[in-house]
């Protein structure tokens, strides 16, 4: 049986929120989108040159790849950082501190590991009931 995929599991995500919830102000941060195709040397180049002038223009190493612009339970917003339902990496060091950082600024942060999880956070979060 084949694992899901980290982009898998967004994209699930990304469709129970527009089914559940249609006037939910969300977004995707593509921070670890591909940046360039093919291999080697070359592409490695080609995607940190994209990344610094991705970075000129704003992109911060380590923001959640889900945004929930809604203020719900005190807090301001949802930040939903995901992993593949076994966990993944657990979070990078940039992705950790970011978490620190919005939640430091009144964001609601979360690592949710798959689709289920995810939706765990969210439906709690959404109705105004998440402690954490």
């Amino acid at each position: 049986m084949n694992k899901s995929s980290e982009h898998d599991e967004q994209v699930a995500v990304v469709d129970y929120l527009h089914e559940r919830y249609p006037g939910v102000l969300f977004w995707s941060t593509p921070n670890g989108a591909r940046l360039a195709s093919g291999r080697g040397k070359q592409a490695g180049k080609l995607a940190a040159i994209r990344w610094f002038r991705l970075v000129a223009e704003g992109a911060l190493p380590g923001v959640s790849d889900l945004i929930i612009f809604e203020p719900r339970g005190g807090y301001s917003a949802m930040f939903v950082e995901m992993k593949r339902d076994d966990g993944g990496d657990g979070g990078s060091e940039n992705q950790l501190w970011f978490l620190r950082q919005i939640e430091e600024r009144g964001g609601f942060g979360v690592i949710a590991e798959g689709y289920e999880d995810a939706k765990t956070w969210i439906d709690s979060y959404l109705s105004g009931r998440t402690i954490k």
